[in-house]
């Protein structure tokens, strides 16, 4: 039989990363699968990945049917994983099959057993390994299986999330083929990433399952609803150094014909961030410079010519639209390309965004989301990989100099006479007549409730929105102002910002007072 791989190091440490074992923390049956990693004359080195096992074994047999059972009893309980698990004692020239299982308190699993055959012992001479090595130079990471195409992978795309469970995503391959799997995940993942485990192809919407009725495979030029469904077969997915590790063994159907392929894919998923804890090593795209009261100051880091899109918004914003992430920047975004700094400040055009001006409120919750994206074929929307978030919190407005006095001279029923005498230091006064009941109710929580940690700093952000008549926001002292349009019988109190030269600004809240009743 061939050389399976070129490189035993380079085998290694792809599949290293699939190569382990986690307890059972989720309270679900564990999953299983083997893979061949090498074969020699007289020895084989497998490669066991399973999720959520307390136990686990593996057995030589004669390909015959067997159980959970007979593989605990009759082979080798492995207490470590390792890279590599070497079967040694072999016949040169001889068949074998070898299967896994898992078991745990909730259930029990069973492997697809793997088939190979040990070569020519080394009297044969060393040119038929040459040969066998020269015909072998496209399988430098994956097993070869009788009657299994190996697949190479070259990227992933159109990656998105229908529902907090549910991840569609297409795998392309060298030739321009592609795979396109719907997956089916846990509910906790809320959007965001690619939960690790094996995922069985099946038609129900449970999670570890991939879809049988929207995965298939598509050559190239054919229309993706004219693709062949997969019929059979599993996916695993891991992450190593930051990125995904997947492994898929798929049967499909072309015209009658079953087709079985093996892939291994390792990099970014397109739509899919890297689960927390687990980016180790990975190239951090948002990096935060600075951050002010009304100003904050982050920096794109990406490679020279790659495309990316970006977006700043409210947190306040973005919660209320229970958008995921991919969706939101591919929708709100602006693309550009290559490492850039924004200053984002309050008031001021985007220097890099034409015609954007920017937005910052102080002691107010941001979001910076930014994602690669995949600009070769000119698709502007098509995500390379998952949408990093930065949270940032601007800082509280300084208490500023500025002083304004208020003069209230007239109540009437809808409306009251007052003067406004302004400091020396004032550049800008807001002011927002509001009913005491609403304001108190503002006092009683809801600040907090709105992302703000004092009263004062939700007045501050809140007070200019309601100064939205300019003749309410003070330029300059006033006399003999009348403010109408107030309901009658109603208390109110004047809430106001008054800023200074430097930008500081102050919270100013009088005695509420009552407007007269309607007679």
């Amino acid at each position: 039989m061939k050389n399976l791989l070129k490189s035993v190091v380079v085998a290694i440490l792809a599949l290293l990363p699939l190569a382990g074992c986690d307890k059972n923390t989720d309270n679900v049956a564990p999953t299983v699968n083997i893979t061949l990693i090498e074969v020699g004359s007289d020895s084989a080195t497998i490669s066991i990945q399973a999720r959520n096992a307390d136990e686990y074994a593996y057995m030589l047999y004669d390909g015959d049917v067997v159980s959970v059972d007979d593989v605990f009893k009759k082979g080798d309980i492995v207490e470590e994983l390792n890279a590599g698990i070497k079967i040694t004692n072999l016949e040169p020239e001889t068949t074998y099959y070898v299967i896994a299982a898992a078991r745990n308190s909730v259930g029990e699993a069973l492997s697809e057993a793997v088939k190979f055959t040990t070569e020519k012992g080394s009297g044969n001479g060393g040119n038929n390994d040459n040969n066998d090595n020269n015909d072998d130079n496209t399988n430098t990471e994956l097993p070869d299986i009788d009657g299994v195409e190996n697949i190479t992978i070259v990227k992933t795309q159109d990656g998105r999330w229908y529902k907090p469970y549910n991840y569609y995503v297409t795998f392309v391959r060298d030739n321009g083929d592609s795979i396109i799997l719907d997956f089916y995940t846990l509910d906790e993942t809320m959007s965001s990433y690619l939960p690790y485990g094996q995922y069985a192809l099946g038609n129900s919407y449970d999670p570890y399952t991939i879809h049988n009725e929207t995965s298939r495979y598509v050559p190239q030029g054919v229309a993706d609803e004219n693709g062949y469904l997969f019929t059979d077969g599993y996916v695993t997915v891991d992450v190593v150094g930051g990125y995904y590790s997947v492994y898929m063994m798929l049967t499909y159907d072309e015209n009658g014909t079953q087709r079985s392929i093996q892939g291994l894919y390792n990099g970014l998923m397109s739509g899919a961030s890297v689960p927390e804890g687990d980016n180790e090593g990975a190239k951090k795209l948002i990096e935060v410079l600075e951050v002010g009261s009304t100003s904050f100051k982050f920096r794109i880091n990406a490679e020279e010519g790659q495309y990316w899109r970006c977006s700043v918004v409210d947190k306040r914003v973005y919660d209320q639209t229970a958008s995921n992430p991919g969706a939101w920047v591919v929708t709100y975004g602006f693309m550009l390309s290559g490492t850039l700094t924004f200053d984002w400040r309050n008031g001021e055009m985007c220097e890099h965004v034409p015609g954007y001006q920017m937005n910052v409120s102080s002691s107010t919750d941001y979001l910076i989301l930014a994602a690669l994206m995949d600009y070769s074929n000119g698709q502007e929307n098509n995500l390379l990989g998952g949408v990093e978030i930065v949270q940032v919190r601007t800082e509280a407005e300084a208490a500023g100099s500025a002083t304004v006095d208020i003069d209230i001279k007239e109540i009437n029923i809808n409306d009251i006479l007052f003067d406004c005498t302004l400091g020396d230091d004032v550049w800008c006064c807001y002011v927002a007549m509001m009913e005491t009941a609403n304001l108190q109710e503002i006092k009683d929580g809801k600040y907090a409730m709105a992302g703000y940690s004092s009263y004062e700093e939700c007045m501050l952000s809140l007070i200019p929105a309601l100064s939205h008549d300019s003749m309410r926001q003070f330029l300059e002292s006033q006399v003999d102002y009348r403010w109408d349009y107030l309901k009658y019988n109603t208390s109110y109190t004047m809430c106001i910002k008054v800023v200074d030269m430097d930008n500081r600004a102050n919270f100013v809240e009088l005695e509420p007072f009552t407007t007269k009743q309607n007679i």
